[in-house]
């Protein structure tokens, strides 16, 4: 038994003494890991505690598994979009650097807290250095820190060395001190500011010199009201008296002043006469004046009236030409149908037949006019003739002459109706061939005509109605240097089922003429507010375009456009976007 005991002690002496030889380690606490705050001026820093990306001091050290280390503010920054990037210090055996393979590098983190630093106030006049990790609470202590001078909100704004501030505060002018009327706390420095203007308990005498003991500022209006030396004015002041001062005084100045007040208010009034006769001649003038602004205003009035009888002559006109427009466009109506009704097959076969059964007769009678000449020439023609009666030949040839020269009007008509129809467009497209330019050019520079209108075409069989004026000299701005071109948008028979304002893009062009396909273009969006493009009221709207669309020097410089003294002019409307009726 008791050997057993003495085997228990001597291990329990064992256990003691091997606990007491090992060392006790701890983990480091989490502030002890973090390096401290700021950065401040080290005394001489080792080259591996600086990063490389940074070039600063390791702020909470890492290390990459080829054993660099860097800053884990600028690891983040440097791995951010998660994908492997090389390692910085681009040594031969550095590695490609993840995230999940950068390690906490607790080692570097304690000894940079143990670098020496200087004080941040150094330059202020602390020379003293010590560790960084006691930097933080070396700054609470330090003689030479700058803090806010305790009185900052009494108004002073100067920083105070913390050693100095005990001095500061006996010197500071504003620091507050109290009243000694009033018991009110101010800045030294606004204490006689606030004694002279404020304070409403100093004593202050009276301002008007009455004698009596200095009272309260806020007591002084009262005193005032019922001082017996509170001055007043003469009752002559409104004449021109300027006496001011006591009661008593004032009663001997009104006796001893009399003769004076009575001159005072004799050229008062003698003022009030020349002030009266100046009204009144001012009164005398504003008369004349009215005079005559009411004969201008009779004379505007007149104007007006004239004016306004100019516009009913101008309305009466503007209706007689309004009931013009509408005849004429019925009479345009009928003809397009007669145009229509003639361009026909039957109506053109039948015209045809007609025509050619007078030439015919024409040539009947010719020929029996010819036969009778001869015969008279012969000698034999009564003979031959005999008793027979003959009709009168000339007046059968006259009348059928008639009857051609009739027919063959009506053929040029129907001619120049089938070229109207035949340049007809129903796709938005107008190809306008302009002969004999140079001498419509001279009609626009001489005034003779000024401008041409193309034939009307469509942006289908019943859509948009459209034709273009072109001014060969120019319009507006372009007139004498430049060739002018408008569209015009048309009254139509289908204006009614259409959508308004026009609003299809309209492009210009001068074809090219020798085959380079160099054409001149330019283009417009119609203005929905323009009136140009709203729904017709009258024959044709407004002409809208280009005024400076080509000069006449590159126009007429060669022969690319003008040929044969023709010029082709092409006009396109976008149909995009219109649906068919």
């Amino acid at each position: 038994m008791n050997y057993v005991l003495f085997i228990l002690v001597i291990a329990g002496l064992v256990v003691i003494y091997t606990l007491m030889l090992t060392p006790q380690i701890t983990p480091p606490s989490s502030l002890s890991s973090q390096t401290p705050p700021g950065h401040p001026e080290f005394v001489g820093v080792d080259s591996k505690y600086v990063c490389v990306l940074c070039n600063n001091v390791l702020q909470d050290a890492v290390q990459t598994q080829c054993g660099h280390r860097l800053c884990q503010p600028c690891v983040d920054t440097y791995l951010q979009d998660g994908q492997p990037r090389p390692c910085p210090y681009q040594e031969e055996f550095c590695e490609m650097l993840q995230a999940d393979q950068i390690l906490r590098d607790a080692s570097a983190r304690r000894e940079i807290r143990q670098l020496p630093v200087y004080c941040s106030n150094k330059s202020r006049g602390c020379q003293k250095t010590l560790k960084w990790k006691e930097l933080e609470k070396h700054l609470t202590e330090c003689w030479f820190e700058p803090l806010p001078c305790p009185y900052k909100d009494w108004g002073c704004q100067e920083p105070v060395l913390r050693g100095s501030l005990t001095d500061h505060r006996q010197t500071c002018q504003y620091t507050p001190v109290n009243c000694q009327f009033c018991g009110e706390q101010v800045p030294k420095l606004s204490l006689e500011t606030h004694k002279n203007e404020t304070c409403n308990k100093i004593p202050i005498p009276c301002p008007f010199g009455c004698g009596i003991d200095p009272v309260p500022r806020n007591e002084m209006s009262t005193h005032q009201e019922s001082c017996p030396k509170r001055p007043v004015v003469c009752k002559f002041a409104s004449v021109g008296c300027t006496f001011q001062g006591p009661e008593e005084e004032l009663e001997l100045h009104e006796r001893q002043n009399t003769e004076e007040h009575i001159q005072q208010a004799t050229l008062k009034m003698a003022d009030v006469d020349l002030y009266r006769i100046d009204i009144r001649k001012e009164v005398q003038e504003l008369s004349v004046h009215r005079q005559d602004a009411r004969q201008k205003v009779n004379d505007i009035k007149k104007e007006i009236q004239d004016i306004k009888n100019m516009l009913d002559d101008v309305r009466r006109q503007d209706r007689k030409r309004k009931i013009d427009m509408v005849d004429l466009t019925e009479r345009i109506i009928r003809v397009e149908k007669q145009l229509e009704e003639v361009s026909k097959p039957e109506v053109q076969q039948r015209m045809t037949s007609d025509l050619n059964i007078a030439r015919e007769n024409v040539r009947k009678l010719k020929d029996r006019l010819d036969r009778l000449k001869a015969a008279e020439e012969s000698g034999g023609g009564a003979t031959a003739v005999g008793t027979v009666e003959i009709p009168d030949p000339f007046a059968d040839l006259q009348q059928q002459t008639r009857q051609l020269g009739l027919q063959e009007a009506r053929l040029s008509e129907l001619d120049i109706r089938f070229q109207i129809l035949e340049t007809l467009n129903y796709e938005g497209v107008l190809i306008w061939k302009i002969t004999n330019y140079r001498r419509r050019k001279q009609d626009a520079v001489s005034g003779t005509a000024v401008s041409i209108y193309s034939s009307p075409f469509f942006t289908s069989r019943y859509g948009y109605k459209m034709c273009s004026r072109a001014y060969l000299n120019g319009d507006g701005m372009g007139k004498g240097t430049h060739f002018s071109i408008f569209f015009v948008v048309m009254q139509g028979e289908y204006d009614a089922l259409l959508s308004w304002p026009f609003r299809q893009k309209v492009t210009f062009m001068i074809l090219d003429q020798n085959g380079n396909r160099r054409h001149l273009s330019d283009s417009f969006r119609p203005d929905p507010d323009s009136s140009s493009f709203k729904r017709p009221l009258a024959e044709m709207n407004i002409a809208s375009g280009c005024p400076l669309f080509v000069s006449h020097s590159i126009l007429e410089s060669s022969d690319n456009y003008i040929k044969d003294d023709c010029l082709f002019v092409k006009v396109m409307v976008d149909t995009t976007g219109l649906n068919p009726i």
